[in-house]
Formats: C-alpha cells, sequence, structure tokens
C-alpha cells in the first residue's frame, strides 16, 4: 500500500487455528477471528490488509474484560503488533520488538450532569499531539434528539405488532455512531461510517498499526 487514502472494513470471521503460531509470536492456542478489507475486496479468497489473532483460551471479548490480540500484516503474514488491555477502557499497542506505539483509551459518554459523547484517543509514545474522535456528528445527535419521540412511537407500534406477527426484526433507534479521528493541523485521519461499516483510512498522518488496532477496537465495542 502507498499513502494513498483508501477505504477498508473488518471482517467478523469463523476462527481459524493459526498454523505454527509459536514461530509467529502467538500464543499456543492462537486462532484468526477477524481480517481487515478493502473496501473492493468482495472474495473470501482476496488477501486481507491484515488478519487479527486472539488466544482461544481468552474469554470472548467484552468492554469489562477484554483480550489481548495480535495483527499480522495479510499480504506478506508478518507480524505486525499487539494490542494488550492496560485498564479499563485503555489498550496499548506495541511494535514487533516491543516499542511501546500508541495508548487508545475510550472515554465513556453520558447524560448528566451534561451530555457528552463517547471519545477514542490515541496518545502517541514520540509526540504529545494525540488523534481524537467522538461517536456521532453534534447535527446527527441533535436530530436524534429531536425525532426520539417519533421513533420511540414506532418502535412500540412495531414491537406490538411482531408479539402479534411473531416476527424478531429490531426496531430500536439506534444512537449515531459516525467517528472521525482527528490530529492537530492534519485534518480527518480515520473516519468510521456505521451505516456501511466501513472506515476511510488517510495513512500520510497515522500509523497503520495503530489505525487498525483502533478500527478492531471500534467494531468490537459496536459489538459489545
Amino acid at each position: 500500500m502507498d499513502n494513498t487514502p483508501y477505504s477498508f472494513l473488518v471482517s467478523l470471521n469463523n476462527p481459524v487455528p493459526a498454523s505454527d503460531p509459536l514461530s509467529l509470536g502467538l500464543p499456543p492456542d492462537a486462532e484468526m477471528g477477524s481480517t481487515i478489507r478493502l473496501s473492493t475486496a468482495r472474495r473470501p479468497e482476496d488477501t486481507p490488509l491484515a488478519r487479527v489473532f486472539a488466544a482461544r483460551s481468552a474469554q470472548p471479548w467484552t468492554r469489562a474484560a477484554p483480550s489481548p490480540f495480535w495483527i499480522h500484516d495479510g499480504p506478506g503474514a508478518r507480524p505486525w503488533c499487539s494490542v494488550h488491555p492496560a485498564a479499563p477502557g485503555v489498550h496499548d499497542v506495541h511494535a514487533v520488538d516491543g516499542t511501546h506505539l500508541a495508548r487508545i483509551s475510550r472515554r465513556a459518554g453520558r447524560l448528566l450532569p451534561w451530555p457528552r459523547r463517547v471519545r477514542w484517543s490515541a496518545q502517541f509514545m514520540d509526540t504529545p499531539l494525540p488523534v481524537t474522535g467522538a461517536e456521532g456528528t453534534w447535527y446527527s445527535w441533535l436530530a436524534y434528539v429531536v425525532t426520539a419521540p417519533l421513533w420511540f412511537l414506532f418502535a412500540l407500534c412495531a414491537t406490538v405488532y411482531a408479539y402479534f406477527d411473531g416476527t424478531t426484526d429490531d426496531y430500536t433507534f439506534k444512537r449515531p455512531v459516525r467517528t472521525r479521528w482527528r490530529g492537530r493541523g492534519t485534518g480527518t485521519l480515520l473516519d468510521y461510517r456505521g451505516v456501511s461499516r466501513l472506515y476511510r483510512f488517510d495513512p500520510r498522518g497515522l500509523d497503520a498499526r495503530v489505525a487498525y488496532a483502533l478500527a478492531i477496537l471500534r467494531t468490537r465495542e459496536g459489538k459489545g
């Protein structure tokens, strides 16, 4: 990949045991459970940008009990970095040689005493300037609040209808999730769009290893 911006997605797959995991610096029971693919790669046999491994013996990932994972280069199958929980809502990204690349933090949102969006940040070890992104744009949250009563009424009616009809469709009103990570003076470096579930990435201002770690954590957060 060159420095041209591109779009990718995080695919959650059925776990596949890693071949010779110890030689790759992985746990003995490591398995590949996710891949990072170009948005244009539609076939399963297309080589992914990266492969994501985790230990089979680790607990299933949750916000309360996160587990470490390892990111390997897709085309070359080389180890790229590892991501380890450091504290609640905090993960450290390490290079293959153990160098501390960045610390990723998630600050929870809240309604009281004043509204606050969920905020993600990546603090790099070699610069004091972080990359930050809040979930949902201000205008999407404004529309969310203004139209919430209508959606609530629709969801209530749909739930009652589903009860008698036997359907299992999800009619819940999803909160805004678009997340744009920006750095000071660099503009948007990573842009997650919740509808398409695509990440638009500009590698000229952000290490791909940190960008992929952010995307994996953000995707897992949405599933957890």
